[in-house]
């Protein structure tokens, strides 16, 4: 078993970054983690190349499902109203707003990846081999894995630094070598991390980031494996759009009551 994070740039002009971390017993190893892939063909034959026709679970950074060319999603609303106090709301996603920035690549991909017999759901049957593909969102996920009060500012946004975001580079590996103590386990992270990260500027930086946010995006595939809807939330619908994201019961409250489009079950344990 599998379980395969993209973190998918909208156009093919952009790099992608691809992390495969493969089941070991109850727990997981990091195999391979790339970054600059550029074209759906590059990333189709990066993960068959280490899962081929085996069970695999993938979680995409990227708006999979957008039915409206200029009215947001809903889901994308309740992500904003449950994660915007840490700094983890979403714009939301419309056709027009994607179309700009070459985002028919991700439909394309949603189509290649079923091509090559991946299912396209955000349901998951927690520990039951399949080859499925689901949206996800590494900021929400982060704050909800690693108990954050706010975001880690890594991306580059004007006013930040590169010494403030080499910091934040730091905290996100610190992050990610606990999940070797995380339940699911994930190991092997470790060799994927830079020990020259204050040499890394501009694009070589960027590469970094995309690495960084696959191996999120691929412990959120096991994750979700894992756990499904006691741990994870499905904030949206398949048909009108969503987000699959670890949840903890304290974000959970900031849902609207009986809201139609949030499915979690709500276990109360950590997620350690």
């Amino acid at each position: 078993m599998y379980a395969i994070g993209i973190d998918l740039a909208w156009s093919p002009r952009n790099g992608t970054g691809l992390a495969v971390a493969e089941k070991k017993r109850a727990h997981w190893i990091i195999r391979e983690a790339v970054s600059g892939l550029g074209s759906n063909h590059e990333i189709l034959d990066a993960l068959l190349g280490v899962a081929g026709e085996k069970p695999a679970i993938i979680a995409i950074d990227a708006p999979l499902v957008v039915p409206f060319e200029r009215r947001g999603r809903e889901g994308d609303r309740l992500i904003t109203r449950l994660f915007g106090p840490y700094d983890a709301g979403v714009y939301p996603a419309t056709r027009f707003y994607l179309g700009r920035y070459g985002g028919k690549r991700i439909w394309d991909l949603v189509s290649d990846l079923e091509g090559v017999g991946f299912r396209h759901d955000c349901r998951v049957e927690p520990g039951k081999p399949a080859r499925m593909f689901f949206e996800t969102y590494p900021h929400a996920a982060t704050v909800a894995l690693f108990e954050l009060r706010k975001t880690l500012k890594y991306k580059t946004r004007q006013g930040r630094t590169y010494a403030m975001r080499w910091r934040a580079f730091r905290d996100l590996e610190a992050c990610l070598k606990e999940l070797a103590r995380f339940r699911p386990a994930m190991a092997g992270v470790e060799e994927f991390l830079t020990p020259k990260l204050t040499a890394l500027r501009g694009g070589k930086l960027k590469e970094y980031e995309d690495r960084l946010d696959a191996i999120v995006c691929a412990y959120i595939a096991a994750y979700y494996w894992t756990w499904g809807t006691l741990r994870n939330a499905i904030v949206g619908t398949l048909e009108g759009g969503y987000i699959v994201t670890p949840m903890t019961p304290a974000i959970a409250k900031r849902a609207p009551p009986e809201t139609s489009i949030f499915s979690y079950d709500g276990f109360p344990a950590r997620p350690r």
